[in-house]
């Protein structure tokens, strides 16, 4: 990608944000009996990714999947502690051995600046910042964006202070003060915010995630006091999932597959405890992913989601071969909403509710 054309990533003018980059030192703990779980879990995988993960997980991921085949100690303790050694991430984040080769990508260069961008974006959204006008850039005075600002200001709108985590070293974001601030933190702040104005007024709603990244929304949905939470995944990012959370939370917030769960833990599971489960929930939410893991598992997904959701959130771009909309309109007996995306340019938001 090339720099001039990357501009069209901001929502803004690039030249207002006062961003700057560093890297996170990472920090240590007892992570011993974690480290235990997240073997003997992933021991009892056995399902294989589909669509572009399979590529993923063939390719990216086979050293990975070695190192816990073979109960390989040192190997997966340096896979968890520091991702930026392998390509546990590779997919959802950019600290990832393969993405590092020859220098940083230009999008990982700009992290500092999108990440800015993306907390203007959120503190606009949560409506605790003005919408810049373009229609006025021709006024040239420019009013610097700051971090620590925005952060203060997010923190009045959404009733609490924003905790920023930093467990692992080497990963690359906007300097605040309450640590490195990746891109993908304020995505995920959005997301959780929109999860718990979704489920508001429910008594202890039943939110399940397909797909959840490094499990960052989970985290901060927590924030919102959502308690009963489950997360679908494919082996390796479940593995990067019940490490973060183990680490950002606590191991004890967190339940793996084949462990008894308790409701109020994140509950990290395997497609098929959805796709064949009998379990209801409030709501059902995905970013970023139903549409690359081929049709026919999305399929498979988006009848579990008809038949077993009250609502539905979807945050997904329409530059695959087939899009959520898509979807959509084969359902029935539906209340539907479509806008774009408030934190990234090309993806669209649209929430179902299904009437029973």
């Amino acid at each position: 990608m090339k720099a001039p054309t990357f501009r069209y990533r901001y929502q803004r003018r690039p030249y207002s944000l006062n961003a700057k980059g560093g890297y996170t030192l990472g920090e240590s703990c007892n992570d011993e009996r974690l480290i235990d779980r997240l073997i003997q879990s992933y021991s009892l995988r056995r399902e294989n990714p589909s669509g572009q993960w399979s590529d993923i997980f063939l390719d990216r991921h086979a050293d990975i999947s070695e190192a816990f085949a073979a109960k390989d100690r040192p190997r997966i303790e340096r896979i968890l502690r520091n991702p930026a050694s392998s390509d546990i991430f590779f997919g959802f984040d950019s600290t990832a051995k393969s993405l590092r080769i020859g220098g940083q990508r230009i999008e990982d260069r700009r992290s500092p600046g999108l990440a800015l961008d993306a907390l203007a974006a959120l503190a606009e959204a949560l409506g605790t910042r003005n919408m810049e006008l373009p229609e006025n850039y021709y006024i040239w005075r420019i009013v610097p964006i700051h971090a620590d600002e925005l952060l203060d200001q997010i923190d009045r709108a959404v009733g609490f202070k924003i905790p920023v985590p930093n467990p692992f070293p080497a990963e690359y974001g906007l300097i605040s003060n309450r640590g490195i601030v990746s891109y993908r933190v304020p995505q995920a702040l959005y997301q959780a915010w929109r999860i718990s104005k979704l489920v508001e007024g429910m008594p202890n709603p039943k939110v399940l995630e397909i797909g959840g990244g490094l499990g960052r929304t989970a985290f901060y949905a927590r924030q919102f006091g959502i308690r009963n939470y489950t997360i679908i995944d494919i082996p390796v990012s479940s593995l990067a999932q019940g490490y973060f959370l183990g680490r950002a939370l606590g191991e004890e917030a967190v339940s793996l597959f084949g462990e008894n769960a308790a409701e109020h833990q994140i509950k990290i599971m395997p497609p098929g405890f959805f796709i064949d489960g009998t379990e209801r929930y409030d709501l059902v939410v995905n970013v970023d992913s139903l549409t690359e893991i081929g049709r026919a598992a999305a399929d498979q997904y988006w009848s579990a989601i008809r038949s077993r959701a009250g609502k539905f959130l979807s945050i997904n771009h329409e530059a695959n071969e087939f899009t959520v909309a898509q979807l959509i309109r084969e359902a029935t007996a539906v209340r539907t909403s479509r806008m774009p995306y408030w934190m990234r340019r090309g993806f669209v938001e649209e929430v179902v509710e299904f009437t029973r």
